[in-house]
């Protein structure tokens, strides 16, 4: 399984970096239970609800992904994250890298390893791209960790002071028209209503009380309630965040 793949260390787990999730078809679909099961787990639910996790999951993201990082401990899968590339723009300088299918065990919420696949990931997309191109990190959740550790590589709409600039509204309008075009984006906030029937049992907040503010104020969660979240940068100064971020992993 997932031969070829780049094979990394994270304390105690195997880290898989597939640079082009879709030469793997077929080791995504041997892991779909497996990703069901850590989606469940990862949510606060227990075995019990894996019957209606199979119902109303949106699997379509894992099969998006055109990079993933999928993360074992021993033969058990402990983490996924992907990015999604494939999105008509609007410009030939300008990127969008879509945040998708991040699941991780409970037990590895706070040991820095979804910023760590998300830098790994980012880096991985935008290291062929001209530095000065425009660049949108987008995703479509309800946790205030991705939000959180989005907003250290570019500033993040909604952020409940002001209402997001047209260009965030056009390419939050985007990842709706491809995730979710059956429903309404407010335009005002980035909210999708009802988006999701698989919420947080346990919201994984963070430290900045503002950010949890941010989601309880305006999100419902147990009525399936999410953000599209949306940051602007260029790639080198993404690039640049990126590597600060993995220099001071390093040091830690």
């Amino acid at each position: 399984m997932l031969d070829g793949a780049e094979k990394l260390r994270f304390h105690d787990c195997d880290l898989y970096l597939l640079r082009n999730a879709r030469q793997f078809p077929d080791d995504m679909r041997r892991l779909e239970p497996d990703l069901l099961r850590l989606a469940t787990l990862a949510r606060g639910w227990g075995p019990d609800k894996l019957d209606h996790m199979r119902q109303v999951f949106k699997i379509d993201p894992f099969y998006n992904a055109t990079a993933m990082a999928l993360v074992f401990n021993g033969d058990n899968l402990v983490g996924t994250a992907g990015v999604d590339t494939d999105f008509d723009a609007g410009r030939n300088d300008r990127h969008i890298v879509h945040l998708c299918s991040v699941n991780m065990d409970r037990s590895l919420r706070n040991s820095g390893l979804i910023a760590q696949l998300f830098v790994i990931l980012a880096d991985q997309v935008l290291a062929s791209l001209p530095p000065g191109d425009e660049v949108f990190f987008t995703s479509i959740s309800q946790s205030p960790l991705v939000y959180s550790i989005m907003s250290k590589i570019a500033p993040l709409h909604p952020d409940g002071r002001s209402r997001p600039p047209a260009p965030i509204v056009d390419v939050a309008g985007r990842v709706v028209a491809k995730y979710d075009p059956h429903l309404e984006l407010e335009p005002d906030t980035l909210v999708l209503r009802r988006e999701c029937d698989f919420f947080y049992r346990d919201v994984p907040y963070v430290s900045d009380t503002r950010i949890n503010a941010l989601f309880d104020s305006l999100l419902d969660i147990a009525a399936g309630d999410v953000f599209v979240n949306v940051g602007r940068t260029d790639v080198a100064g993404a690039l640049s965040k990126i590597g600060r971020y993995q220099k001071r992993a390093a040091q830690l």
